[in-house]
C-alpha cells in the first residue's frame, strides 16, 4: 500500500507543479530587471532599424540577433522565460514583453524613448499598443 500512495503523492505533485500558472506576472523586483533590459534592448533594435530602408521581413528572433550582434548581452538570459516581439514602425522600434504562451503582455517600449514606454500590471492581451510618430512621440505610452 506504501508504493502506491508515494506514487500518487508524486504524481499529484508533478501535476501540480505542471498546473502552475505560467502567466503570472513578474514581481515588482523582476520588473525592475525587466524594464532596464528592455529599454537598452529596444534602443539597440531601434538603431538597427534606422539603418534600414525598409522594414525588415526577418523573424523576430533573427532582428533580435542582429541588433544585437555588437553586444549580445543586451538579449539577456532575463527575457528567456518571456516572449519577445519587434515592430517596424517607419524605422522607429517597439518592442513586446510577453508570457511566454502569449496570454498577456508585461511591458511594451519605444526604442527611441529614454525610459520604459508601458507597464502593464493588468491581464491584457499580447498586442501592440504604442504608436510611434515623427519626432520620437509615442502614444499610448504610461504617464510620467
Amino acid at each position: 500500500m506504501k508504493p502506491r500512495l508515494l506514487i500518487s503523492l508524486v504524481t499529484a505533485l508533478l501535476v501540480g507543479a505542471c498546473a502552475a500558472p505560467i502567466t503570472a506576472a513578474p514581481d515588482a523586483k523582476e520588473r525592475s530587471r525587466l524594464s532596464s533590459k528592455m529599454v537598452n534592448l529596444s534602443s539597440a533594435v531601434d538603431a538597427y532599424f534606422a539603418d534600414l530602408a525598409e522594414a525588415p521581413i526577418d523573424s523576430d528572433a533573427d532582428i533580435l540577433d542582429n541588433a544585437t550582434r555588437h553586444n549580445t548581452h543586451l538579449l539577456a538570459t532575463e527575457f528567456e522565460p518571456y516572449l519577445l516581439k519587434v515592430q517596424y514602425q517607419k524605422s522607429y522600434a517597439v518592442l513586446l514583453l510577453c508570457s511566454k504562451d502569449s496570454s498577456r503582455t508585461i511591458m511594451e517600449d519605444a526604442g527611441c524613448s529614454v525610459r520604459l514606454d508601458r507597464q502593464v500590471s493588468r491581464v491584457a492581451p499580447c498586442e501592440f499598443t504604442l504608436l510611434v510618430k515623427q519626432g520620437c512621440q509615442v502614444e499610448g505610452a504610461d504617464p510620467q
